[in-house]
């Protein structure tokens, strides 16, 4: 049995985002897996990082909120992400999320080992820009960079990514295609093995390795 953490983070209902999670949950059901879904604006989650949640790094005192969404990471073996891409990149209440829950000592140690291993991330972002412009601007690469930094670091095996460009000024029957590539996507979760996608964490260690970083540590700003 696959357990799959869904992590949603778009503010309003009738958003394409919402289509797409949808989408996503019929997948899994079809698939027979376990799973549960986030929806941070519903479920009201802080992503501002206090004082507090800094101070958890060392004393592992988390709050009841970061620590009941560890353990939903721990009981995961995939994490599916839904979200907007936003100036090039993602929302702030869903990176604060991630800073929150993949806290040092958590997610990562001091040196800049990974502790969430053998897992996978699925994620699917939309853009309101047409894809020549998101090349120009180099949103692809700059979504990419954030996800091996949040994901890599921290032990993931695959980061697998799918994005929808144009969402607002395409067709209802490009949008109709867009939900059927949906479903293929989330259905490679249960069609490869973990390791089969790669660009994880083994690809950022080779990286880090090459140039002598690999256990230069991690700074606690």
């Amino acid at each position: 049995m696959t357990n799959v953490l869904v992590v949603y983070a778009h503010p309003y209902d009738g958003s394409f985002n919402k289509a797409i999670l949808d989408r996503t949950v019929e997948t899994l059901e079809k698939q027979g897996a376990e799973y549960k879904v986030k929806d941070l604006v519903s479920m009201n989650f802080n992503a501002t990082m206090e004082s507090e949640d800094l101070k958890a790094a060392v004393t592992k005192e988390y709050t009841p909120e970061v620590r009941r969404e560890q353990e939903d990471v721990l009981w995961a073996d995939t994490i599916i992400t839904i979200s907007p891409v936003w100036f090039g990149s993602v929302p702030g209440f869903l990176k604060g999320y991630f800073d929150k829950v993949f806290i040092s000592g958590f997610a990562y140690n001091k040196k800049g080992e990974g502790l969430l291993k053998d897992k996978r991330v699925f994620s699917l972002f939309t853009f309101g820009s047409a894809d020549p412009y998101i090349g120009l601007t180099q949103q692809y690469q700059a979504i990419e960079i954030l996800w091996d930094n949040i994901f890599g670091m921290t032990g993931f095996r695959d980061i697998a990514q799918q994005y929808f460009t144009a969402v607002p000024a395409v067709s209802n029957e490009t949008r109709h295609h867009y939900l059927d590539q949906t479903e293929t996507f989330i259905n490679q979760i249960f069609e490869t093995q973990l390791g089969d996608i790669g660009r994880g964490n083994a690809r950022l260690m080779t990286k880090l390795a090459a140039k002598g970083l690999l256990n230069g540590g991690v700074d606690e700003d």
